[in-house]
């Protein structure tokens, strides 16, 4: 096409035809214009369906994190609520006479009551992609306030346990150390293999002891605080579940 506008421009000024010729050369302006208008936007609809593709695999990877994350969160709680129904059964006994607490194995509910654990989910796919600034990628902004939420939220998850855990290593387990029978309660743990203590157990003596009633309260207390955090989590992951859901059936 240039050739042929080149021919025609050389042909123009040997007529002398001016105007003609400015016509001409106008469009082959123009024509140039186009062109690469046309190439501009060929690059950046393969921008963009790259970008499009990035995006969907950040999705699906977010995807699979959350589901995996699901099914430890569920677990946790399940096993926390336990825990704390141990621990509020403990309260509850505090200060009955033996023959009731003859009735309940307390060895057994007073490790329930401090069997905690921390939640460590899975979350490389969101740290890479904030880390990365691939974030960005992903055009929901729904979403992307969902994922900051979260990074938000375990930080007080962390925080969270990091006061029980405190208060369990500090003072619980001290008391229980020092008042109490370990063997006898680890017994319904890990170290069931080694049996229970030759000694006569001094746990159920525990439950009549207004010290015992203030640790164990302060050890409910940061389980339901904890409890709490982890559950207030789900309505998070869930959300997070359905947008990813979503946005990868819009890239079909």
């Amino acid at each position: 096409m240039i050739k042929f506008f080149r021919h025609i421009r050389k042909a123009m000024i040997k007529e002398s035809k001016a105007s003609k010729y400015l016509l001409y050369a106008i469009g082959e302006i123009v024509l140039v214009v186009i062109g690469i208008l046309i190439a501009l936007q060929i690059n950046n609809w393969n921008q963009n369906e790259t970008n499009r593709a990035r995006e969907i695999a950040i999705l699906k990877d977010l995807n699979q994190e959350f589901k995996k994350n699901t099914l430890k969160l569920d677990s946790l709680i399940q096993d926390h609520r336990g825990m704390l129904e141990a621990a509020n059964e403990i309260m509850m006994l505090i200060g009955e006479p033996e023959n009731t607490l003859a009735n309940h194995n307390v060895d057994s509910l007073i490790y329930l009551s401090i069997d905690y654990d921390d939640f460590n989910p899975s979350q490389s796919v969101i740290d890479e992609a904030i880390a990365s600034g691939t974030i960005s990628l992903i055009r929901s902004d729904s979403l992307r306030s969902l994922i900051f939420d979260w990074v938000s939220a375990m930080g007080g998850i962390k925080e969270s346990y990091a006061t029980m855990d405190e208060m369990g290593q500090t003072m619980t387990l001290p008391y229980l150390t020092k008042y109490g029978s370990m063997k006898n309660i680890d017994y319904f743990g890990l170290m069931e293999a080694n049996g229970k203590s030759k000694f006569e157990s001094r746990n159920p003596a525990l439950f009549q002891e207004v010290e015992f009633e203030n640790i164990m309260d302060n050890q409910a207390w940061g389980m339901k605080n904890y409890l709490n955090k982890l559950e207030g989590l789900k309505p998070l992951v869930d959300q997070i579940m359905h947008l990813t859901n979503r946005e990868i059936e819009k890239g079909k």
